[in-house]
């Protein structure tokens, strides 16, 4: 697990700050005039990501369930008590999850053999699977759940209210810029294929 900054020595601290400061001078001489506020937006999002899910991983029974493997089964787990007939297909989930399909299978596979979700023919259509949370899986969500929310709570407990919903503001209005700009990640994968030729 990764120590938080706040674990450091104070001399660990000083080096992390210079390595930063370092390495933000030279993608300023890499990207010249360019501004660099989304670039590290972008990299504090992925190492608060990554932090979240590495210590949100937790045990439970002989296993360790992750938080991306528990997203999944708590929102199987409402759909469920919504509408006991309604069972949700990968490709739905992949897009509930903001993950791709690669993603989503390797976490489908991962629960299935943990015996906490199934996978069911659709009844109209034999090509489309449907997945389905177990009673084991419900019992992981009841368990977990609550225990998840207490402690996510706790860390972002320096924030204020108001900061904190200042922040899902923020998030979401960056969310909706994404989804709004995405075809510019296109153009950007066609870039770095053409630099492999």
């Amino acid at each position: 697990m990764h120590r938080s900054f706040h674990h450091l020595s104070r001399e660990e601290r000083k080096k992390y700050c210079r390595m930063r400061q370092y390495f933000l001078r030279h993608m300023k001489n890499i990207a010249g005039e360019k501004t660099l506020q989304g670039f590290e937006i972008g990299n504090m999002i992925r190492k608060i990501g990554n932090m979240y899910d590495t210590i949100l991983n937790v045990e439970y029974g002989d296993s360790e369930i992750s938080n991306r493997r528990l997203e999944i089964l708590a929102q199987l787990y409402i759909i469920s008590e919504i509408d006991k007939s309604e069972k949700i297909t990968p490709t739905s989930l992949s897009h509930f999850q903001s993950v791709n399909k690669n993603t989503i299978s390797s976490l489908i596979n991962g629960l299935e053999s943990q015996g906490l979700l199934v996978r069911e023919k659709d009844a109209n259509d034999r090509r489309m699977i449907r997945l389905k949370i177990t009673d084991a899986g419900r019992d992981v969500v009841k368990a977990l759940i609550p225990t998840q929310i207490d402690y996510m709570n706790v860390i972002s407990s320096e924030l204020t209210d108001i900061e904190k919903e200042q922040l899902i503001d923020l998030l979401t209005k960056l969310m909706v810029s994404m989804k709004n700009n995405i075809r510019h990640q296109g153009v950007f994968r066609r870039r770095q294929h053409s630099f492999r030729r």
